[in-house]
């Protein structure tokens, strides 16, 4: 069979290139036309393995489509590979961050604080602080209320919230402007404040703790929300992982956690808790009269925190009686960079309260001047 024969047959085989054949064609570089039919009548002869007889102007069409489906095939295999990389670079991230995971539930048991049933039914004491701001601590001040603390041997002990600082990537509202500011990271952050917990519980071993989580606390929890978009039960999940509860062990320490969301009591707001005559919580406002403004707020004996400076505010309520607003101030340090040049009026410090089985208590602070408080001292100098 001759060429021609062939390419008509051909044509009787695929009726569509008949339409090529009629009036489309393929313009050449010198201005030649080779019609589609030649073309795919000369790929069906290679493909049965019969030698080229076309002319040179097909033959250039069909090295040339071959180049671009070679060129096509590796520009997919560079994306597949890329992907490939990608993939071990995740599963390696992963894998780092499931071994840091396994090394938390690892670890060596944590002391536990005393069950609540265990607290005193007379008089009793009562240590109240809050804002340690986790690796912005002020060692030394922290290091005066731990000694206080072993000193007195509460039988309670209220935590105000900002345990931990979650600055870097955690602060999303607040862009940090200097190097200095990012010298530490999360894993840092929980260290220093599991090494505090260590130590507090070691000084008083068989106080009822209480944990109010504050606004930095807070911070995890919403980077979680946002890395899963919303997804309740993965939000969840990350939190299970990488949020203060569990990095602190707090359950395991036997620490009751009362989180900003919830409610702890019938006519409460949410992240507040209520002992005995006393109200606790985090955060009541930052204004310069904050005091004056929770009293009047909780109607009644409040206690918070977040403004780090020590404050007392009381009022008389007719139906009520005297009531007042108290905040012990801080122990993280008192010149945060975000805060440049100006001096800040925080203050460190803590409270105590004298609780007397009758519900009523006295309410005394005790400050904390470049690392020295004078109430341990004081409670071994009346004990002798």
């Amino acid at each position: 069979m001759t060429r021609t024969e062939r390419i008509q047959a051909a044509i009787k085989r695929h009726p569509d290139w008949g339409a090529y054949r009629i009036g489309c064609s393929i313009k050449m570089p010198r201005g030649q036309n080779v019609t589609k039919a030649e073309v795919e009548f000369q790929r069906e002869e290679m493909h049965l393995g019969r030698p080229i007889t076309s002319s040179p102007e097909v033959t250039h069409v069909i090295a040339t489509t071959k180049l671009g489906e070679i060129k096509m095939r590796l520009a997919k295999d560079a994306k597949i590979d890329a992907l490939k990389r990608q993939l071990a670079e995740r599963k390696r991230d992963l894998d780092e961050l499931l071994s840091e995971f396994n090394d938390v539930l690892e670890a060596r048991p944590v002391p536990r604080a005393a069950d609540i049933t265990h607290v005193a039914q007379t008089d009793w004491v009562r240590i109240i602080f809050g804002d340690i701001h986790g690796m912005r601590q002020d060692k030394s001040a922290v290091s005066a209320l731990l000694h206080d603390v072993k000193v007195m041997q509460p039988n309670e002990v209220v935590i105000l919230g900002d345990m931990i600082d979650c600055g870097g990537f955690l602060a999303k509202h607040q862009t940090l402007g200097f190097v200095a500011e990012c010298d530490y990271t999360y894993r840092e952050d929980i260290a220093a404040a599991n090494n505090f917990l260590d130590r507090l519980q070691e000084a008083a071993p068989n106080a009822v703790m209480h944990f109010i989580m504050g606004n930095h606390d807070d911070r995890v929890e919403r980077w979680c929300v946002d890395q899963v978009l919303a997804k309740g039960r993965d939000a969840e999940f990350l939190m299970s992982v990488y949020g203060p509860v569990a990095l602190l062990r707090l359950k395991e320490r036997n620490i009751k956690v009362y989180k900003r969301d919830e409610i702890y009591g019938e006519g409460l707001p949410r992240g507040w808790l209520r002992l005995g005559k006393m109200f606790f919580t985090h955060d009541l406002g930052y204004s310069v009269n904050a005091a004056r403004v929770a009293v009047l707020q909780a109607g009644g004996n409040v206690t918070f925190g977040h403004t780090h400076r020590w404050d007392v505010s009381p009022v008389v309520f007719p139906s009520v009686g005297v009531c007042a607003a108290f905040n012990p101030g801080c122990l993280c340090l008192m010149q945060p960079m975000y805060m440049h040049s100006k001096p800040t009026n925080w203050t460190q410090g803590y409270d105590i309260d004298f609780v007397a089985k009758t519900g009523n208590f006295l309410r005394q602070h005790v400050p904390i001047w470049r690392g020295e408080s004078l109430a341990g001292s004081m409670v071994e100098r009346l004990r002798s």
